[in-house]
């Protein structure tokens, strides 16, 4: 017994010593596993959302209107979409509030000089034949994140957009084509006959809404967030 206690006595401690050498190991690790839960919570919801708007697109739903971008932001809540109020028809609702960007693009392929929206404004004139073309866009968020997240494919800079979105001169305007990286992109996806698929043809149009969502809850110490992007095509 009185060398258990002498024991006891010169290795008192030690369990300080030892908690503090896992602690090295585990807390970076339990960090770790917050910030990607956090983010995948943010994943989820973030895709339902986009899923959501793109469905309300194609069905009809005009987004340069504030209460269907109010209806955006309920379907949103804790996502940080944040926008200004506005009356009638804008396409571009970017405030300085938030930490989210909503973009809704409808873009159409254009065909070649035999094809009917080339043969419609002359085989010369056809300036973006065999191109994918923006033929509506509409965005609304923080302008901040716009500028450091853009869209997949790209913005319409330079064209002519309505209030209502719509682009003009599709099919002839050089600034309403989609840029090289985002016609590359959309050839790989829809101008295919992989798995049996269709290449799409003059005039016919796709959908996308896209949004950008900073999650800086989810930035623990040396795990720093870059954020949750979705998007969904229809």
């Amino acid at each position: 017994m009185k060398v258990t206690e002498r024991r006891r006595r010169t290795q008192g401690g030690q369990e300080i010593v030892e908690f503090a050498f896992v602690a090295l190991m585990f807390i970076p690790l339990i960090m770790g596993m917050f910030s990607t839960g956090m983010n995948l919570i943010v994943s989820i919801q973030a895709n339902n959302l986009v899923r959501s708007l793109a469905n309300l697109s194609i069905h009809g739903a005009d987004f340069s209107t504030y209460p269907y971008q109010q209806l955006a932001q309920k379907m949103s809540t804790g996502l940080g979409l944040q926008f200004p109020s506005f009356t009638g028809n804008t396409a571009s609702n970017l405030g300085t509030s938030g930490s989210a960007i909503i973009r809704i693009t409808q873009i159409m392929y254009v065909g070649s000089n035999t094809d009917p929206n080339c043969v419609a404004v002359g085989a010369a004139n056809c300036t973006n034949r065999n191109s994918f073309v923006f033929n509506h866009r509409v965005s609304f968020g923080n302008s901040t994140v716009a500028t450091a997240h853009p869209s997949f494919v790209g913005d319409p800079t330079g064209a002519t957009i309505s209030s209502t979105g719509n682009v003009s001169n599709p099919v002839t305007s050089s600034f309403a084509k989609v840029g090289t990286s985002g016609q590359t992109a959309l050839a790989s996806l829809w101008q295919t006959t992989s798995n049996g698929q269709q290449p799409l043809k003059d005039g016919q149009v796709l959908y996308l809404a896209e949004g950008f969502f900073e999650t800086p809850l989810a930035s623990v110490g040396m795990f720093q967030s870059g954020g949750v992007y979705a998007r969904f095509f229809f």
